[in-house]
């Protein structure tokens, strides 16, 4: 449930946000997952790019708590903190 609401797009989850499993919906294959399939990036590469994305969301849902990011993810605060030194991700929003 913590990882559905850091994931979600919104601030309320619909059933269009819950996992196929619980909808019996058919399984969605994600964009990355094709990239991997057709060669066109590596599992380490993809690996990042989710690490990345999921770890982001996190950070905006929570306004960049780390403290409060890491228990969405269901991680300390400590791992949440090496993994986003280790993908390059600023502690601070990007202001565009």
């Amino acid at each position: 449930i913590e990882s559905l609401v850091a994931l979600c797009p919104s601030d309320t989850v619909s059933e269009d946000d819950l996992p196929a499993k619980i909808t019996n919906k058919e399984k969605v294959t994600l964009p990355i997952v094709g990239d991997i399939s057709s060669g066109k990036i590596g599992f380490e590469e993809a690996e990042k790019r989710f690490e990345t994305e999921i770890i982001l969301k996190a950070l905006r849902k929570t306004n960049y708590v780390q403290t409060r990011a890491a228990e969405l993810l269901g991680i300390s605060r400590r791992i949440l903190k090496y993994k986003m030194d280790k993908l390059g991700i600023s502690d601070q929003p990007v202001v565009e």
